[in-house]
């Protein structure tokens, strides 16, 4: 374990020496200041710039503006001071730039940009780079969007993504957005975090990337068109969506709203969860193969089904949905083959589906994390198609080899750790480690700052997901009502439940324009209202379905087709 870095949470100052003082000084007065300066002169000209003072002698003509070909040339090679990123580095440098062609047509139609890559360098020579991707449209709305990414992260989002639950549907970059992502800090596989012995590229994971690569983005975006973005918005699903909420609760001046979809904002309790779910289907017989998790979820689906009204294979009234998989049992309670659940699979499906109670509360303020479901209607992803056991692979339960890494690498700091040893008791140590990461790593659901500055916020969360139960949603929203008030909340955090949604894909597949709901919301002053989402899922008639603002779910009128969104009513 590297000890070389210090946390930023324990940075008070940034360490100046007079005659770098003296200089900076200097350049303010030169160059105008201004907490909106670039710090750099733009690289098309026409865009911004002081008066010429007054003199006899006549001022020289404006220079040409650059073409796109040359001021996207201009950028290779840029160098940006740490002096200009608000968070310990040793600064960032531009490795290429490319002029990519006008490509696609209709909604996957994107024009002229010049695509930026680049590192920024950590203070521990032992760390990893932060590298990034951000594209720069030769046609700028002024606007920019962060993508954000998942898991573990590992690797770098793409300037060309999209914003989650949007396939088909235009990119930020097709909008004309700056677009900009990065791999947090770090290469290698969104599901394993052995990069996190290392100090600052664990930091660089909990959250000073995100602000780290922002500030780079935004230098060069006023470095290309001479002006910052006007708005900046940040999007992305389940580690992305924490990353989206985290920049909202820590600078919530810098961004005017965020995008998440099935978050991971209580990320501490969720790995928690995830290890000790693990260590419940490692006992012996617990775990079930996949043709038994399909036989307990497809009888789920059987029996809850119709409870909307509608009989279409998606549960939409999840709350009224109690299923016990004791009525799976087998005769004597032994394992009598994929048509019935064992005594000990009965146990493992159970301890699956039961929430984790902490004996203390995290910083985040929360004590537990919601139970995972089983309301997915198919194999469960989260449980796999092979018993746990350490070492882990990805054929195991997805807890065991997210949890394996999270007990190793961010609690114990030690690679020959048995994460099936781990206990939330076990010792103060484990106490004090968890309540630290969670510091680092989690958002606080109270966002009142961001709501005073006017920032909006859009939460999507399927009722399906087996991999962050949308109970962990549900848990936010109940405190930041607390926290705030419902009144409050509903002016600026609108929180959508879609049923049979699941971690992206599912029996309902998401396609809803969030980008221009927060848009609308941000720019305009049009709250979302009436919306309705489009399932993406090939043979099912782009059916719709209303987008419900939670605690209501969409319940079938009884006439009508329920392929259609008005057959149905949002109900509480």
């Amino acid at each position: 374990m590297n000890k070389s870095y210090t946390p930023t949470t324990q940075i008070s100052k940034r360490r100046i020496s007079l005659a770098a003082s003296v200089i900076a000084l200097a350049v303010q007065a030169g160059c105008g200041g201004g907490g909106g300066g670039s710090g750099f002169a733009p690289v098309a000209s026409g865009l911004a710039g002081a008066p010429a003072p007054a003199s006899d002698t006549p001022a020289p003509p404006p220079a040409p503006a650059l073409s796109a070909a040359e001021a996207c040339a201009a950028l290779n090679g840029l160098s940006i001071p740490a002096t200009d990123i608000a968070l310990p580095t040793s600064g960032a440098v531009v490795s290429s730039t490319t002029l990519v062609a006008p490509a696609g047509s209709g909604s996957t139609a994107v024009g002229e940009y010049c695509r930026v890559t680049g590192s920024i360098a950590p203070i521990d020579a032992s760390a990893p780079p932060i590298q990034f991707d951000l594209a720069l449209p030769t046609a700028w709305n002024r606007k920019a969007m962060q993508l954000t990414g998942g898991g573990y992260d590992g690797s770098v989002i793409a300037r060309n993504g999209n914003a989650p639950g949007a396939s088909g549907l235009a990119t930020p970059l097709a909008r004309g957005y700056a677009a900009f992502g990065s791999d947090s800090g770090h290469s290698g596989s969104a599901a394993e975090a052995s990069f996190a012995l290392n100090d600052e590229a664990l930091e660089n994971y909990f959250g000073d990337q995100l602000r780290k690569t922002r500030d780079v983005a935004v230098k060069l975006i006023a470095r290309r068109y001479g002006a910052a973005p006007v708005r900046t918005y940040a999007a992305g699903g389940s580690g992305g969506g924490r990353e989206a909420l985290y920049v909202a609760d820590r600078w919530p001046a810098l961004y005017d709203g965020v995008i998440a979809y099935f978050p991971a904002w209580s990320l501490t309790g969720m790995l928690t969860n995830y290890a000790i779910t693990s260590k419940a289907l490692a006992a012996p017989g617990a775990w079930s193969n996949p043709a038994k998790q399909q036989l307990l979820t497809r009888s789920v689906v059987a029996a809850c089904d119709a409870l909307d009204g509608a009989t279409d294979g998606v549960i939409a009234k999840v709350s009224a949905c109690a299923f016990d998989p004791a009525t799976l049992a087998c005769p004597g309670g032994a394992d009598n083959g994929d048509g019935c659940l064992s005594t000990a699979q009965i146990g493992g499906f159970r301890a699956y589906a039961t929430p984790l109670k902490l004996p203390y509360l995290l910083a985040n303020g929360t004590d537990g994390y919601a139970a995972l479901n089983i309301f997915n209607g198919g194999v469960i992803p989260a449980m796999g198609s092979s018993a746990p056991a350490t070492p882990s692979r990805f054929d195991m339960a997805f807890a065991t080899y997210i949890g394996e890494s999270f007990v190793k690498y961010m609690v114990y700091r030690d690679a020959s750790y048995d994460p099936f040893l781990f206990a939330v008791d076990a010792n103060g140590y484990v106490q004090q480690r968890l309540r630290y990461v969670s510091s680092r790593l989690d958002v606080n659901p109270d966002l009142s700052a961001f709501a005073d500055k006017g920032g909006k916020v859009l939460i999507v969360h399927g009722m399906a997901d087996p991999l962050i139960p949308a109970g962990s949603s549900e848990e936010f929203h109940r405190r930041a009502v607390a926290a705030m008030g419902s009144e409050r909340v509903g002016a600026f955090l609108k929180y959508y439940e879609v049923p049979g949604y699941g971690h992206g894909g599912g029996a309902y597949d998401v396609r809803f324009d969030s980008v221009d709901a927060l848009e609308r919301w941000v720019e305009h002053g049009v709250a979302p209202s009436n919306l309705t989402v489009t399932d993406a899922n090939p043979g099912n008639n782009g059916r719709t379905r209303p987008l419900c603002e939670y605690p209501a779910w969409p319940r079938y009128d009884g006439t009508g087709d329920v392929d259609l969104a008005s057959s149905f009513t949002c109900v509480r």
